[in-house]
């Protein structure tokens, strides 16, 4: 299967916290067959993001877990209008993510989209075209990323 498909964004995310985002991923995760248990997955994500925050900077957070919940590796895109609070590096609220799955085996593969997605982040073209894509972009400025 393939890392990330335009199934798994979601430019009209509806959560207004950081746990109804989590758990919009979670959710968005198992239907795109990557995760077995939603709920699961859920508490791992919520786990990570207390150990410290995912939130970059800029509007954008990158949530990810290693879980044994996660099939396959994966990168799930969402985008909203709501403004979340994050404690990102910046202070400033996020309204765009990446989430990575990763397998709890995949060590070395979470590391590589982390490093691959951070850089690409420093990109203003690259950050513009997250903010305001079309789903079809996104998917094509992504795996552009992660291929």
């Amino acid at each position: 299967m393939e890392i990330m498909t335009i199934s798994g964004i979601n430019l009209e995310m509806q959560g207004k916290t950081k746990a109804e985002i989590l758990e919009e991923f979670a959710d968005l995760a198992v239907v795109n067959g990557k995760v077995t248990d939603a709920a699961g997955f859920y508490k791992d994500l919520c786990l990570r993001e207390e150990e410290s925050t995912t939130g970059f900077g800029g509007g954008i957070a990158i949530p990810h877990a290693k879980s044994t919940f996660v099939t396959e590796v994966g990168v799930l895109v969402g985008r909203g209008e709501n403004q979340v609070a994050w404690e990102a590096m910046d202070d400033q609220p996020v309204h765009c993510w990446i989430c990575l799955l990763v397998p709890e085996t995949g060590g070395q593969e979470h590391l590589r989209l982390l490093s691959q997605l951070s850089r690409k982040l420093m990109d203003p073209d690259f950050v513009g075209k997250l903010k305001t894509g079309t789903e079809n972009e996104i998917l094509t400025l992504v795996q552009g990323v992660i291929s």
